[in-house]
């Protein structure tokens, strides 16, 4: 075992007895859920009861980084509890796109360590494509270098991500059938036409082609690179990105390297207080 997880460990623990002491984390919660019916699985009902659990495990009165270990404690008694591999796997992409998507850095670095996957009763495929899963996180963890793209835009250009030398890069996957995704690529057109140190990079995933085209149009969005993805989810770029749901938005330094994965534009104005 590594000293960087024993460290863990050991805060772990000490933060477990915390957390009791001071009746954070809703552990009944936890007890409505049947983490043996894998026909749960992507239903409303656990999605919204593990939004619960993990809203429970915040504390105000903690610091940033002991409020990470809080929520690392909190992943743990949920991953420990899933021992058939589809209810594992589930909740591990939903719980770690959930705190990539919160900028929480030391519990995405903690989960792509698969903490649990010794006890889980997994085949060799299965436990390759958890190492996989946790790889493609890794991949794109604030902090990191954004995975290279090299495609062609919708003007049939030959685009790629490091001749962009604008001072930020905003990378946006969307689907046009995503109400909340034609609004953001609207809002991102007009974002661009008064930040002209930003480039733009957006990439659909699924849609019918003169439909998005017709929209990056309309959306004052034509200077920016616009890649439409033949093979949709199953293209490498998203793969590269980790992205399996839409929105999905990366800020990029003029290095290419990921300092943010922003929920909408107002939290991009927020994070370089613009």
């Amino acid at each position: 075992m590594s000293m960087y997880r024993v460290k863990l460990l050991v805060i772990i623990i000490l933060m477990s007895v915390f957390s009791s002491i001071n009746g954070q984390m809703n552990d009944a919660l936890l007890e409505e859920v049947d983490f043996n019916d894998t026909t749960l699985v992507e239903s409303d009902f656990l999605k919204t009861t593990l939004a619960e659990y993990i809203d429970s495990a915040k504390n105000p009165e903690l610091s940033a980084e002991k409020q990470m270990y809080n929520y690392i404690l909190a992943t743990d008694n949920v991953l420990k509890r899933c021992l058939s591999f589809p209810m594992y796997k589930f909740v591990y992409q939903y719980l770690i796109y959930g705190f990539s998507e919160l900028g929480a850095n030391l519990v995405v670095d903690y989960m792509v360590r698969l903490p649990y996957l010794e006890y889980l009763n997994a085949d060799s495929n299965q436990i390759q494509e958890m190492n996989d899963i946790s790889e493609s996180y890794n991949r794109v963890k604030i902090g990191c270098k954004a995975p290279d793209i090299q495609s062609v835009t919708v003007e049939d250009k030959d685009f790629n991500l490091n001749d962009i030398n604008e001072k930020y890069v905003v990378i946006l996957f969307w689907s046009y059938s995503c109400p909340h995704c034609r609004d953001l690529v609207s809002e991102i057109g007009r974002f661009a036409k008064n930040h002209k140190d930003f480039a733009i990079v957006t990439v659909n995933v699924s849609g019918e082609f003169k439909k998005v085209k017709r929209l990056l149009k309309k959306s004052h969005l034509s200077e920016s690179y616009n890649l439409y993805e033949l093979k949709g989810w199953r293209s490498e770029i998203v793969d590269n990105y980790a992205v399996d749901t839409t929105p999905s938005m990366f800020l990029l330094d003029q290095n290419k390297v990921i300092i943010a994965k922003p929920f909408d534009i107002e939290e991009i104005v927020n994070i370089l207080e613009l």
